[in-house]
């Protein structure tokens, strides 16, 4: 792979974590004055409609079809439930700690996939993730500035990302777009059974906002599949923390949250060293694979 590859799949994956930051921020945003579910329904919704129209238009119909119905089902029901404890978590974290939280799902995963999809997971990987829980422990350590039930939330939001990890890997020979396509749908339909109770219809100053909410989370999903295109993924994964940097940022000059640097740098270097160890281990076993074909 040329050098020229690399710096785009560094770049794809950049401007994906940023626009995911962007996303969160907005949806935080939005959160003072509509329910979560609403955010997500609204942001599905206007994610759902212009993938709907290519399909129609483009007759490939095709796309809505998928050989792994129950594992397509599962995620768009888990993705949908997890938008909302997602949401609910940056309203009531501040976002650099929201953040930090969901990256436990990198470490979870393995463990999802030994549980779930039976993979081998040896005696390296189990010490990584020991060594990523810690660091989520230390960053969620209970204060009276945090909110139990957003640290609740939050831990438990990185539990479901893992899940759609997991998921995924079991949905490699399936469409990108068909499982978009589902996993929209099912986010219209869950969080509209409580619109009726939640609904609180938006302003024509908030719409710009609903729709940057909804394009950022698209286009952000497009650059995270181009940057796995173009380069490993034990290269361009470690960018993802890019992402924290957003958003302690934003808590520090937006929301102007006093943040515990201490923590946030301790929680935040296990977890990161968990993941490239995890990174490194799955290398060294692919290459192994290799050699003994």
């Amino acid at each position: 792979m040329n050098k020229d590859r690399i710096y785009i799949a560094i770049g794809f994956c950049l401007a994906a974590h940023f626009l995911f930051f962007i996303m969160g921020m907005f949806a935080k945003i939005l959160a003072d004055t509509h329910h979560v579910a609403e955010i997500v329904f609204y942001r599905n919704l206007l994610a759902f409609v212009p993938l709907f129209l290519y399909i129609h238009f483009k007759k490939k119909t095709h796309l809505y079809k998928t050989n792994k119905p129950r594992l397509v089902l599962f995620r768009a029901v888990v993705g949908a439930i997890s938008l909302m404890i997602t949401y609910s978590a940056l309203f009531l974290l501040p976002m650099s700690y929201a953040t930090m939280l969901f990256f436990g799902s990198t470490v979870l995963t393995p463990v999802l996939a030994f549980f779930i999809l039976k993979e081998h997971v040896g005696i390296h990987r189990w010490s990584a993730v020991a060594i990523g829980m810690c660091g989520v422990y230390i960053i969620a350590q209970p204060s009276g500035d945090i909110s139990l039930w957003g640290l609740a939330l939050g831990l438990t939001a990185a539990v479901t990302h893992a899940a759609m990890f997991t998921t995924l890997r079991s949905l490699k020979t399936e469409s990108p777009i068909t499982i978009s396509f589902w996993f929209f749908l099912a986010g219209i339909i869950i969080p509209a059974f409580f619109m009726p109770f939640v609904a609180n219809l938006p302003v024509p100053s908030e719409i710009w906002m609903f729709v940057i909410v909804a394009a950022s989370g698209g286009i952000a999903q497009i650059c995270l599949a181009n940057s796995y295109k173009y380069a490993p993924a034990s290269l361009v994964t470690p960018f993802a923390y890019s992402g924290l940097i957003w958003s302690i940022l934003a808590d520090i000059v937006i929301w102007q949250f006093p943040l515990d640097f201490v923590s946030i740098i301790i929680g935040t270097a296990l977890l990161f060293a968990a993941q490239i160890y995890i990174i490194y281990r799955e290398y060294l076993n692919k290459k192994q694979a290799n050699h003994e074909q």
